[in-house]
């Protein structure tokens, strides 16, 4: 039988191991948590256009139209990487909390898109509005701003480590995409902002 100095030794020293053990874990923990957590990713509205279209080739200002934008994705981390799952861009002729109308956008970008840190993509996207009634309906005759909204799902990756699946929705604008209509008028296109503009 061990005296009691002995014993009580091995319990401050049993105390002292399970101690230092609760403070590694913790320690990996935190890090752990540190390092995957996701990076900040920057949207913006780089530019925007339009032209009109046939399907027969013959084109007038009556033929449906076509909005052109690209975004410009930043990913400014020097850690970490960026991929993206999915992105989907709607267009609306509203910025109110339930939109008049808005129009899902053709991305031109394959998915996933993978992104390394420091660096911007560029992503295009195009709607196309069938009908010179229903375009002049939608962009208030070429003179209204649209609000743009992204939708995406992410992961980061830091090393080898990749973050569970993000969920990111940004929202840009109002822009113009009829530089013509905001040159026009004193305050632009329909209150729409100058480019880049940026989404939050």
């Amino acid at each position: 039988m061990a005296p009691p100095a002995a014993a009580a030794l091995n319990a401050k020293r049993y105390t002292l191991a399970a101690l230092a053990v609760t403070l590694a874990v913790a320690a990996i923990v935190t890090v752990s948590s540190v390092v995957l957590c996701p990076a900040r990713v920057n949207f913006s509205v780089a530019r925007t256009g339009f032209h009109y279209y046939t399907s027969g080739g013959r084109t007038t200002a009556g033929s449906s139209l076509r909005l052109n934008l690209t975004l410009a994705v930043e990913n400014p981390s020097r850690h970490a990487a960026v991929a993206y799952e999915s992105m989907f861009v709607d267009v609306s002729n509203s910025t109110a909390a339930q939109r008049e109308s808005w129009v899902r956008a053709t991305v031109a970008a394959a998915m996933p898109l993978r992104q390394p840190g420091r660096s911007v993509a560029a992503v295009g996207a195009t709607v196309d509005l069938v009908g010179g009634d229903l375009a002049a309906a939608f962009t208030g005759n070429m003179t209204r701003g649209l609000a743009v909204m992204v939708t995406a799902q992410a992961r980061f990756r830091v090393g080898v480590a990749w973050t569970r699946l993000y969920d990111i929705k940004v929202s840009c604008g109002p822009v113009s995409f009829f530089p013509a209509a905001t040159a026009a008028k004193p305050g632009g296109g329909g209150g729409a902002a100058r480019l880049p503009a940026y989404c939050v």
